[in-house]
């Protein structure tokens, strides 16, 4: 792998390397990401050089890795090298040809007895899936010393027979749809751009119901916030996103414009709160069958799930479905 040539100030501190123990290497914190989808790296860095406080730290970003964003350290200096991709990215609809190719953060002291993390965030491009991509990683420290986590493995080697192993991170290809998701839908899972839909379930309509509900998980991963804007799906004349309001005892139904999901946070859509509902059901919803229903986010985009229907009493909740009606309508809570 080639390594990037650091910028100037940075060869005044010198390139002599430590003999820092190789089983406290830095490493990312998470070390498995999706293609095609925001990863938040933590570089964690758990020693200075040879009892010698960390003054500066870089890491490059290896191509295909786009869009990234460092975190201001209190106490440190943040840097960014900018430089040309390899080829034009496509970012949100937007062509994307250079970006940060390296991060710097320096002027600060970390020492040697103590343990700290640097954090960014990225996009992982879909060209990277199923390969294993490195971040060299260097440490600077006082009177020329320091550590370079820059050495990649040869094939059929263990990275961990190196003695300064780059930070690795496996990047797998986005599943868009995995597990079986029979009966009630725990199992069911789609998946887009870092965003997960998880256990979605819709229950059975009773006699002539014109209107049905769908409650599910949405799990965000990436390292940016994101919204559930709209949602449709074959069997309903439309699809609108609705909670549920106490009022004086009351439960009101309403629909909103959206549904926030927070970076690295969950957003539950369930009987009694936040859900799907869909009007105008072209035929009524029945036990053991499912239907498709696409999400559409913001920044993610669109991701499709199936979604297994129960008894009309399945996953049991305020706010059944098949009462569920205008916007004004109103029901006794429990």
């Amino acid at each position: 792998m080639t390594i990037k040539t650091t910028i100037a100030s940075l060869a005044l501190l010198g390139a002599a390397f430590s003999t820092a123990p190789a089983s406290a290497h830095s490493s990312l914190e998470t070390g498995q990401a999706t293609a095609d989808s925001m990863y938040k790296a933590v570089m964690r860095v758990p020693h200075g050089c040879d009892g010698k406080p960390t003054i500066a730290l870089t890491i490059d970003i290896p191509e295909g890795v786009i869009a990234t964003k460092p975190m201001p350290k209190p106490g440190w200096k943040l840097e960014t090298v900018w430089g040309a991709y390899g080829k034009t990215y496509d970012y949100y609809g937007t062509p994307m040809s250079e970006g940060v190719t390296q991060i710097r953060w320096s002027g600060g002291a970390l020492p040697d007895d103590f343990y700290d993390e640097f954090v960014f965030r990225a996009r992982i491009t879909g060209d990277l899936a199923g390969t294993t991509i490195a971040f060299p990683t260097t440490q600077f420290c006082p009177d020329g010393a320091q550590v370079a986590w820059t050495e990649t493995a040869a094939p059929g080697q263990d990275p961990h027979d190196l003695p300064h192993p780059a930070p690795n991170l496996m990047v797998v290809a986005p599943a868009e749809k995995s597990g079986h998701g029979h009966g009630h839908g725990g199992m069911q899972t789609a998946m887009a751009d870092g965003v997960a839909v998880e256990a979605p379930f819709a229950r059975a309509t009773a006699g002539p119901a014109r209107n049905g509900a769908a409650f599910l998980t949405v799990r965000n991963a990436g390292a940016e916030a994101d919204r559930l804007i709209g949602a449709k799906t074959p069997v309903a004349e439309r699809a609108e996103l609705h909670t549920h309001l106490h009022e004086n005892g009351v439960m009101k139904m309403r629909p909103v414009e959206a549904i926030a999901v927070p970076a690295g946070g969950v957003a539950t859509l369930e009987p009694g709160g936040d859900h799907i509902m869909m009007m105008g059901l072209k035929a009524p919803l029945k036990e053991g069958e499912s239907f498709p229903l696409t999400l559409i986010f913001e920044k993610a985009g669109e991701v499709t799930v199936d979604v297994p229907i129960g008894g009309v009493g399945a996953m049991q909740g305020s706010g059944d479905s098949s009462h569920h009606g205008t916007h004004d309508m109103k029901m006794k809570s429990n």
